[in-house]
């Protein structure tokens, strides 16, 4: 299990003057990658054997949006591993000791060259990282109301309505892809992309919880077209190239 403190920046705040959705992936992309550099194979490990994590898919389970200001500690830990596939799982807390917001994840381990699959992860990660008890089996040892487990949702995103027209499917204009989305491995970051399809969803709606799948990679100048489904508890968002090949695919949700 690995952790860092932080404090709640104005830079990292929604209009609401409390941490944006957004700003929650990047904790948790920051808490994993500083987790691989501190045990050794972090970037420049990576980079030696030509490889990456890819988030596949998460979902983001928000108890109490953390406030403008408020001191933190971001937590994530290895939970899972078969073949080239990892989970790991995450918490934010107050200094109390209160889980404010936690998630759980899917990657898959790349060869950034062949853009395909790893075989296996080496032993030497799977060291590193340790293995340890998934956070959906120990929600009473974080002081997580048990009803919680009932609001883990199963299954892929529904997104029939992108062959249907319906009032309630809103199509926006295309997003072209900048430096500024990119990351190091020179496509679009995952906080960016749910940035980007946030940007569609109404102000004045709160999430509780967010869900993305990832499916395909964009890069420099590509551009990104997000079609919105409006229905009962929230929002579906998906991101498409011209092609109509699905990028992304997000759900936001009230409970």
């Amino acid at each position: 299990m690995y952790s860092f403190r932080s404090r709640v920046r104005y830079s990292e705040l929604s209009p609401d003057k409390k941490l944006s959705m957004v700003s929650i992936i990047n904790y948790f992309q920051d808490c994993s990658t500083f987790e691989s550099q501190d045990t050794g194979v972090g970037l420049t490990w990576l980079a030696q054997h030509h490889t990456a994590w890819m988030l596949t898919n998460w979902q983001i389970h928000v108890i109490r949006y953390p406030n403008f200001g408020e001191e933190i500690e971001i937590i994530t830990w290895a939970c899972g591993f078969k073949y080239f596939l990892g989970k790991r799982s995450f918490l934010i807390k107050s200094l109390g000791g209160d889980v404010l917001v936690y998630a759980l994840s899917d990657w898959a381990y790349v060869n950034v060259d062949k853009n395909l699959p790893e075989k296996n992860v080496p032993q030497e990660e799977l060291d590193a990282y340790g293995l340890d008890t998934p956070l959906e089996q120990r929600f009473s040892q974080f002081r997580i109301d048990e009803s919680e487990s009932e609001k883990i949702l199963k299954g892929k995103i529904n997104i029939s309505f992108m062959k249907e027209e319906r009032p309630e499917v809103k199509k926006f204009r295309a997003i072209t892809v900048s430096p500024e989305h990119l990351d190091t491995n020179n496509h679009v970051n995952n906080a960016q992309y749910a940035a980007i399809a946030s940007s569609v969803i109404p102000e004045d709606f709160k999430t509780d919880i967010f869900r993305a799948e990832y499916k395909l990679q964009s890069r420099l100048g590509d551009k990104l077209y997000p079609i919105r489904f409006e229905k009962e508890n929230g929002y579906t968002v998906v991101l498409s190239d011209e092609e109509d090949n699905v990028k992304l695919i997000c759900e936001y949700l009230q409970n």
